[in-house]
C-alpha cells in the first residue's frame, strides 16, 4: 500500500522499504545488550549553591545581594533526574513521474520511443536499489534526484509534435492592436470625429472579445485592392475610412497618422512577431518531451525523551545538560535492561518498541542511538531571619528554580 505526499505541484508516492530491511527490522524488536556500563554521578555541594545565590542576586531575579548574605542554609538534599533519549535516523523514499523538454542530440540513458516498446513491471528499476548516503547522520535532509534508466522520449501532446502552438494573443492571425496609437490609427491616440461619425463607418475602434484577449485585441478586417494587394486594418480607423470612401478623411493629413501603423490601427503581434505561432512551452519547440521518474529521499531524525519524576518542571529540564552516564549507537540499539532503576529499563523497552513500530513498513532505519543523562538536583532549605523557604539548584549550568515564589516584599 502506498501513500501520497503532496508538495507544491508534484505528488510523490511513498514507497515501502525492501523486504530484507523489514525482516531485519522485526528481528531488532527483541533482545537486550549484555554490555551496559553506567558512570557515576557527582552531587551538587554547598559551595556551588552559594555561587548560584550570588549569581541570582546579580540578576535580581529572586533576592538582592544583601538578602543573600543574611541567608542561612538549613539543609541540602542531593538527588538526580534521569533523562532517557532515543534517536532513530530514518530514510523514506517516494517517487513521481515528471517530464521536461527534450533537446535534440542530448545524451540520456535508455532513450527510446515508448510507443514502440511495451515495458512490463519487471523492467522498472526499484528506487531502493540505488544507494544514497546522507551528508551527516542525525541531521534532517531532503534530496531529489532522477532514477537512472527511467528516461523515455515521447511525443508532445500539447503541440502534437509540431513544436509550435497558436498564439493566444492574436489567435494565430499574426496581427494585433497597434501599441503606439492604441488601435486608433492616429498619432494622438484619440479617434478622429470625422472618421467615427461618417455614415459609412459609424464605429470606433473596439475590442473583439471573440478573438484574442479583450485588453489587446481589436476588431479588424482584411482589404484587397484592385491590383490584388491588400492588408488588414482596424474598424473605425483612417484606413477603414479610405477603404470605404476611397478618399482620405477630411481634415486629416499624413502627419496626423500613426507613424508605426500608418493609420491602420493594426500592427505586428508582439508575442509571436507576426507569425501567428509560438514555440511550445512544454517541449521547447522540439516536438518531443522526456519522461522520467524522480525520487525524493527524506532523511529524518525521530527523537523521544523521557524524564523520571522530579520537582522541577520538564520545560526547565530541557534547557539544561547533565552528565552522560550511558550512550550507545548501533544500526538497531537494544533497550536498557541492567540499570538499577527499573523505571528506566521499562521506559527504554517501551520507547524502543514504539520507534520500531512507527518505522515498520514506512521507512528504513539507518542508525539509532540512545543515551541516559543524569541531571543533578539539589533541594536547598534556607532561612532569612524568621522566614524559611525552599529552592532547587539543578543541571550542569547550575540553574535555580524557586517553586511557588511569594512576592519579593516578604523576603527582602
Amino acid at each position: 500500500m502506498s501513500r501520497v505526499i503532496s508538495k507544491t505541484s508534484e505528488s510523490y508516492n511513498l514507497l515501502q522499504p525492501p523486504q530484507d530491511d523489514i525482516d531485519r527490522h522485526k528481528k531488532a524488536t527483541s533482545g537486550s545488550s549484555s554490555k551496559q556500563y553506567f558512570d557515576d554521578i557527582i552531587p551538587i555541594g554547598e559551595s556551588e549553591v552559594r555561587e548560584v545565590l550570588l549569581r541570582e542576586a546579580k540578576r535580581h531575579r529572586y533576592w538582592k545581594k544583601s538578602t543573600v548574605k543574611k541567608m542561612q542554609i538549613e539543609g541540602l538534599e542531593a538527588s538526580i533526574c534521569l533523562k532517557y533519549n532515543l534517536e532513530s535516523y530514518t530514510e523514506a523514499r517516494s517517487t513521481v513521474e515528471t517530464t521536461e523538454a527534450y533537446v535534440p542530440g542530448a545524451t540520456i540513458d535508455a532513450a527510446f520511443e515508448i510507443s514502440d516498446l511495451d515495458l512490463g513491471p519487471a523492467h522498472t528499476p526499484n528506487p531502493w536499489d540505488f544507494e544514497v548516503f546522507p551528508a551527516t547522520v542525525f541531521v534532517d535532509q531532503v534530496r531529489v534526484q532522477e532514477i537512472p534508466g527511467t528516461s523515455r522520449i515521447i511525443k508532445c501532446v500539447t503541440c502534437s509534435s509540431d513544436g509550435t502552438i497558436h498564439c493566444f494573443s492574436c489567435r494565430g492571425s499574426g496581427s494585433d492592436k497597434c501599441r503606439y496609437c492604441r488601435g486608433t490609427g492616429m498619432k494622438s491616440g484619440v479617434v478622429h470625429p470625422a472618421v467615427a461619425m461618417h455614415p459609412l463607418i459609424a464605429t470606433i475602434p473596439h475590442a473583439d472579445t471573440s478573438r484574442g484577449f479583450a485588453s489587446t485585441s481589436t476588431a479588424m478586417m482584411g482589404h484587397r485592392g484592385p491590383n490584388g494587394v491588400g492588408g488588414t486594418y482596424g474598424l473605425g480607423t483612417p484606413m477603414h475610412f479610405i477603404s470605404k470612401t476611397g478618399v482620405p478623411p477630411p481634415g486629416i493629413g499624413r502627419h496626423d497618422l500613426c507613424f508605426v501603423c500608418h493609420g491602420a490601427g493594426v500592427g505586428e503581434c508582439s508575442q509571436c512577431r507576426g507569425s501567428g505561432k509560438k514555440p511550445c512551452s512544454k517541449c521547447g519547440g522540439s516536438g518531443s518531451i522526456r519522461s522520467f521518474s524522480k525520487m525524493k529521499i527524506f532523511f529524518k531524525t525521530e527523537a523521544t525523551e523521557y524524564y523520571t519524576e522530579s520537582p522541577i518542571p520538564e520545560k526547565y529540564l530541557r534547557d539544561v545538560n547533565g552528565k552522560e552516564i550511558f550512550c550507545d549507537e548501533q544500526p538497531y540499539v537494544l533497550p536498557i535492561t541492567r540499570y538499577p532503576m527499573n523505571e528506566i529499563n521499562e521506559a527504554s523497552k517501551r520507547i524502543c518498541a514504539e520507534h520500531l513500530q512507527r518505522c515498520l513498513g514506512n521507512c528504513r532505519v539507518i542508525k539509532q542511538r540512545h543515551s541516559l543523562l543524569a541531571i543533578p538536583v539539589a533541594q536547598v532549605r534556607y532561612s532569612i531571619g524568621k522566614e524559611v523557604g525552599l529552592f532547587y539548584v539543578f543541571g550542569r549550568e547550575r540553574e535555580c528554580y524557586v517553586p511557588k515564589t511569594s512576592s519579593k516584599c516578604t523576603i527582602l
